[in-house]
């Protein structure tokens, strides 16, 4: 008993050969094309997320920079402070010892120390 749905194949013409041929071809040539356009647009696809990362890993390196330079600046300018609260100390010092001298009677200071004095404290 013959199988049903198989046809009995007969032998191709030359043209119709050449017709399935060219088919074939053009088959072919239509997946290459979309193979090339689905790898291109993964690889625009990869590339646009890289730049995003890239991004993204700069803004991170840059705020960690800042973070650290503000630390640098902090103790700069603690030490700067430290430096000033000194200076001004030792100046609040010496015209204390300039009043001082002044309030004393003119009797007791050798000739000319409390001109040098006020000349040493400006």
């Amino acid at each position: 008993m013959p199988k049903k749905g198989k046809k009995a194949k007969m032998p191709l013409s030359d043209e119709e050969q050449l017709l399935l041929f060219q088919q074939k071809l053009l088959a072919e040539e239509e997946m290459a094309k979309k193979k090339e356009r689905l790898l291109s647009q993964f690889l625009k696809d990869k590339l646009a997320k890289e730049e995003h990362n890239s991004a993204l890993n700069l803004n991170k390196i840059n705020t960690q920079w800042r973070t650290v330079l503000r630390e640098v600046k902090t103790r700069e300018l603690h030490k700067d402070i430290e430096i000033l609260s000194q200076t001004f100390e030792r100046v609040v010092d010496c015209k204390d010892s300039v009043i001082k001298v002044g309030t004393l009677p003119k009797e007791t200071l050798e000739p000319g120390c409390l001109d040098l004095l006020i000349e040493w404290a400006y």
